[in-house]
């Protein structure tokens, strides 16, 4: 069935150990609203009488061969499969099977770190693209986080942040108004600006990419439509905004979705640190059992900065099906543009 009654959505959603927060439907409305797709969510019901939810999107358009589907699109997060007490192998097979036999141009599935075991043996003929995210496992609360699972250089560093902090008059703002929304988005650009900079491209180019990538109707739109999941930390230095990060709590799980800060004055103070800290908290006063950290992108340096904080590696992968070579295809433009970003870089510096 397709779309999935939301009643029988909430139903499903609520004896999901592993459901997160890009699980609910109000998320798949967002994605809907702001990116243009249309809900594709699908119901199945098993022999044995369970009920599986595919929260899923597509583009729209008038004929399917060409159409695209996706749980979810890029920058949006995990979706995959909710099923009472966690979905099975066997199951995943079979929403694989019915996935295989639809006429979508390409369907892909990004499973939750929490459901990647079920996963891992995906059908023959399933493209997989592997994907690595980082968790820092809550069990036992900050305590536990303090006495056993920091290390020595963690603490001191936590709590150097907390001081500098305190000394500096650092201000954390948490919340979701439409004002941390704007304090987080003006960050985001500060950074693409930046970024323009040190790559030594067009900062007009830049930042269109990456507000066409990350529109700030996106996180007006996540913020207004779940006020108790999504909540935005913002630091102030004498009221200007030098360090923002967005989490997202749901049931055991609470994902360190996005984060920015400005270099020149977060970095001294170590605001991003302090920043994790509150949100690693909330996370704790909320009950989550695990702070998912999100991919890096192959950064060296975003790994370096999750480890730190305790975080390890978990390995999952993105599924898709193709009925012509998609992703090879958008490989190659990738290394094309990598290519022309290099040697405009090499001519301007």
């Amino acid at each position: 069935m397709s779309p999935v009654p939301r009643e029988t959505w909430a139903q499903v959603l609520a004896t999901d150990p592993g459901a997160t927060a890009f699980h609910l439907p109000q998320w798949l409305d967002c994605i809907c609203r702001v990116g243009g797709w249309q809900d594709a969510s699908r119901l199945y019901r098993t022999g044995e009488g369970r009920e599986l939810v595919l929260p899923m999107v597509r583009r729209p358009g008038h004929v399917r061969a060409l159409s695209l589907q996706s749980s979810f699109p890029p920058w949006w997060g995990t979706g995959g499969i909710l099923a009472s007490g966690g979905v099975d192998p066997h199951e995943v097979d079979m929403v694989l099977a019915d996935l295989i036999s639809d006429r979508a141009l390409r369907t892909s599935v990004r499973p939750a770190f929490t459901a990647a075991h079920a996963w891992s043996a995906a059908a023959p003929g399933v493209l997989t693209v592997p994907r690595t995210v980082h968790v820092l496992d809550l069990d036992g609360g900050m305590d536990a986080l303090w006495t056993q699972r920091w290390s020595s250089n963690t603490r001191s560093r936590l709590r150097t942040a907390e001081r500098r902090a305190e000394k500096a008059g650092l201000v954390i703002e948490t919340g979701n108004s439409p004002e941390l929304v704007a304090a987080y988005y003006d960050l985001y650009l500060r950074w693409l600006d930046r970024r323009a900079r040190e790559r030594h491209l067009p900062p007009a180019v830049v930042r269109s990419r990456g507000k066409r990538a990350e529109p700030l109707a996106k996180f007006q739109a996540v913020a207004a439509s779940l006020p108790g999941t999504c909540r935005i930390l913002v630091a102030r230095l004498d009221g200007e905004p030098v360090a923002a990060t967005i989490v997202l709590l749901h049931g055991s799980v609470c994902i360190y979705w996005r984060g920015y800060g400005d270099k020149e004055t977060a970095g001294p103070l170590r605001a991003n640190q302090l920043l994790q800290l509150r949100s690693v908290e909330l996370a704790c006063e909320a009950g989550c059992r695990f702070y998912e950290m999100g991919e890096s992108g192959g950064v060296a340096s975003l790994e370096r900065f999750k480890e730190k904080l305790g975080a390890r590696a978990r390995l999952l992968a993105e599924y898709r099906l193709e009925r012509l070579p998609l992703t090879r295809l958008q490989d190659q433009l990738d290394r094309i543009r990598g290519a022309v970003e290099a040697r405009l870089t090499d001519r301007r510096s």
